[in-house]
């Protein structure tokens, strides 16, 4: 009886472990899906200000209102930016602090 209790143990030892690797692998899938949007997401971005720049330069003759919205530009540039190392930040440390807590 106790070696039948002892398989059963071992198991759903077995069984346990099984779908931790699982959620493991899901979580990497989504990590890596929420990589490759963020990226896709920077690249439509960053291929949009540039236009915009290009249709700023092309369009605009009054120096002053293309300097001003240059600047504009900059600023968006700068703020997406600084948004986008908070969020990377924040991100990491989630999916580093979830790891950690799911070792112990």
């Amino acid at each position: 009886m106790i070696e039948k209790n002892n398989w059963s143990e071992i198991n759903n030892n077995i069984s346990e472990i099984k779908d931790k690797i699982k959620n493991s692998i899901n979580e990497d899938d989504l990590t890596s899906d929420l990589k490759d949007s963020l990226k896709n997401t920077i690249a439509s971005a960053s291929t949009t200000l540039n236009e915009l720049k290009r249709n700023i330069e092309d369009t605009l003759t009054d120096e002053e209102i293309k300097k001003e919205a240059k600047n504009v530009i900059s600023k968006i540039v700068s703020e997406l930016e600084d948004n986008l190392d908070e969020l990377t930040s924040r991100v990491s440390g989630y999916f580093e602090h979830k790891t950690s807590y799911e070792e112990e």
